[in-house]
């Protein structure tokens, strides 16, 4: 089923995180980091925040990280950054 996504998503110009279902993780410099299609908040700590994904987590790590929007499928957080992972 995945494979059929990307090919559809590759075939008509879509974005693959809307077809999918990927996150998609936006990041403003080292203060400020846009995560969408996360599904839901594993861990939260002031070094660091862990999300679900369709296949796996998202950890960032770093200081004084805060959630300053939280939605359904988006989040908004901000702090000082050591690194966004992939697991």
């Amino acid at each position: 089923m995945r494979r059929l996504s990307e090919y559809i998503a590759d075939t008509m110009s879509m974005p693959k995180d809307v077809v999918m279902d990927l996150p998609k993780v936006s990041i403003c410099g080292d203060r400020e980091i846009f995560v969408e299609n996360h599904k839901g908040l594993v861990e939260y700590t002031d070094t660091e925040i862990r999300l679900k994904m369709r296949d796996g987590m998202i950890h960032i790590k770093g200081s004084r990280l805060r959630i300053i929007v939280m939605e359904y499928d988006r989040m908004v957080i901000n702090g000082v950054f050591d690194g966004v992972f992939y697991d």
